[in-house]
């Protein structure tokens, strides 16, 4: 028997969540010398300077705490008052405090310093404010290298990629890309036609927080390849295993390295899954009818500082150690 459609009253928890309090950041006027770095390393710009140039929460804007504000400061003037949170409704999934990566110790439980893997790991931050400086293509190949070099369940190494450095193309791709998303925005601001999105999007794509940044990007507050250099689109072949996570696994190889190579580097889905509803751009970007299109990482040489350790969610983790049957969960 055929599922009846669900009404827009009934699917309006998921379309229309309640419960969400967006992030609040705080700033300390006696250390702030107003540079404006936090405001424009807001991805979301829910900064703005006040009457005494000191940058301060707009109203209305979902501050995703992801930090970005913090790591460009050069004077530590901003600290998380409240982190994201969702209390009840649809996307509650219980947020859990934030913590700041805990302290290293060797084998032995003595404490140690981090590594130069660790460190890379820890401190890389998403870059969006990159350098009109050419990326050297032999750094674009080691970074390709890290993902070819990706594991993949059973060996299918399921990616291809393609690098876009052309800044005329990249322009293109840019003005495509914009025109996709400002005009898939008003769907989802309308009871009616975000009925016609459901089954055709991922719920995901519902969160507050998606909403906000498909906002961001229609109105151009956002761009699309956040004017970097470089593009890599990561394609996966449709008739091999479970490649949307083999390819995050060999993006993250490639994210990771270009950190070491002194690059910044940054996801753009927003910039990556519309492809595959444009054939005809699509196939120009190498991908044929069994590819998809997964994701883009852009890569280029960081404008300013957007690196370092922030506080991320912590989730307890549950052992079960040598000895006992019983989980441990630790606090």
């Amino acid at each position: 028997m055929e599922e009846k459609a669900k009404s827009f009253e009934e699917l309006k928890p998921m379309l229309r969540p309640t419960g969400v309090e967006p992030g609040i950041m705080k700033v300390d006027p006696e250390k702030c010398t107003s540079c404006g770095l936090c405001i424009q390393n807001c991805p979301f710009k829910c900064l703005e300077m006040d009457e005494d140039e000191h940058p301060k929460m707009k109203s209305g804007c979902v501050c995703i705490s992801c930090s970005n504000c913090i790591v460009a400061c050069p004077v530590d003037a901003l600290s998380i008052e409240r982190v994201y949170t969702v209390k009840g409704g649809f996307f509650d999934t219980e947020t859990p405090a934030v913590k700041m990566p805990m302290p290293p110790k060797d084998a032995d439980g003595t404490p140690a310093e981090w590594n130069e893997v660790e460190r890379v790991v820890l401190e890389r931050r998403s870059v969006r404010h990159y350098k009109k400086k050419p990326v050297p293509e032999p750094l674009l190949t080691r970074v390709l290298e890290a993902g070819r070099f990706a594991p993949s369940g059973g060996n299918h190494q399921p990616w291809k990629f393609t690098v876009v450095t052309d800044p005329e193309f990249i322009a293109e791709l840019e003005a495509t890309l914009h025109g996709f998303w400002s005009g898939v925005y008003p769907v989802f601001n309308n009871d009616e036609t975000v009925m016609n999105m459901v089954g055709v999007v991922e719920t995901g794509v519902f969160d507050p927080r998606t909403q906000y940044g498909i906002r961001c990007i229609a109105l151009k507050e956002l761009p699309v390849y956040l004017g970097a250099p470089v593009i890599v689109y990561m394609g996966a072949h449709t008739k091999l295993n479970n490649p949307a996570l083999t390819i995050g696994i060999c993006g993250q190889n490639m994210n990771i390295v270009a950190n070491s190579l002194g690059l910044g580097a940054c996801w753009t889905n927003f910039g990556a899954v519309p492809l595959n509803a444009m054939p005809e751009l699509k196939q120009r970007l190498g991908f044929g009818e069994e590819w998809t299109v997964v994701t883009a990482l852009v890569l280029g040489y960081p404008k300013f500082k957007q690196f370092g350790m922030v506080a991320r969610h912590y989730r307890p983790v549950t052992w079960f150690r040598p000895g006992t049957k019983t989980p441990q969960t630790e606090k």
